[in-house]
């Protein structure tokens, strides 16, 4: 598949009618791959909510990094919880799920950590990477019958902003893009943003030389695939960081 291809099929999902994600059979799939770890204790955490990039959470290049990120949230202490939705659809790729589905699973899976005694009421986050990004964004609007997904703030790592659309949700959102990114290119996600009814709830960062996936510690510096330029950089990843923990920490 020619990234011309790819790109135009991941728009047309976009598109696609909206799959709504709040049937029974639906729910126990996707808690059926839930992967939640939390602090020691007993007392209330704050949580995250890790949605995967188009390729999974399994994908070769992307499972340490994965796993990297969960095990320091817990450590910072936060309850995680990984939406698997491509498992959950026993499917490989987000090119065979819309945005608007992957939305609905975030509204379920902050729907069961509402109702878990360890978490923190009022202090339920996303973090979302690539087309996870887009779905995030997804989440925070009203669409059809389905309400925003009550969570407190979304970090969306290079988000494929094709897949996504502006939201009225006043919560506080960190988006963090690679300046060199031309899988999902920050200047995608500038019409969204211009349309925000609060854009000072908005923080955008913007970090040179860096490609999609700049923070998969796994990757070379540039990596050619069939959508574009994928590759690590360890000093836009540790920026990138260091605004995730002073943004969940607020």
């Amino acid at each position: 598949m020619n990234r011309f291809i790819g790109i135009t099929l991941l728009f047309i999902l976009a598109l696609a009618p909206v799959v709504y994600a709040d049937d029974s059979e639906h729910e126990k799939a996707l808690s059926k791959y839930y992967r939640l770890e939390k602090p020691a204790g007993t007392g209330q955490f704050p949580a995250v909510i890790m949605v995967s990039g188009c390729s999974g959470f399994d994908a070769e290049f992307g499972k340490k990094s994965y796993n990297n990120i969960q095990r320091k949230l817990v450590e910072l202490g936060f309850v995680t919880l990984r939406v698997n939705y491509l498992a959950a659809r026993n499917i490989k790729s987000c090119l065979e799920v819309t945005s608007n589905a992957v939305a609905g699973d975030i509204c379920i899976a902050a729907e069961y950590l509402k109702q878990q005694s360890f978490v923190k009421k009022g202090a339920i986050n996303v973090i979302g990477w690539s087309y996870g990004g887009a779905s995030a964004f997804r989440a925070l609007r009203r669409t059809g019958s389905r309400e925003p997904a009550q969570v407190d703030a979304v970090v969306a790592y290079y988000p494929y902003c094709v897949a996504a659309r502006h939201w009225n949700s006043d919560i506080p959102v960190l988006v963090l893009h690679g300046k060199m990114d031309n899988v999902a290119t920050a200047t995608s996600c500038e019409y969204i943003f211009s349309r925000l009814g609060k854009p000072e709830r908005l923080t955008s960062r913007l970090y040179d030389g860096a490609h999609h996936c700049f923070d998969f510690s796994e990757l070379p510096a540039e990596l050619e695939y069939e959508f574009g330029t994928l590759g690590y950089n360890e000093k836009a990843a540790k920026a990138a960081w260091g605004e995730v923990e002073s943004f969940l920490k607020k």
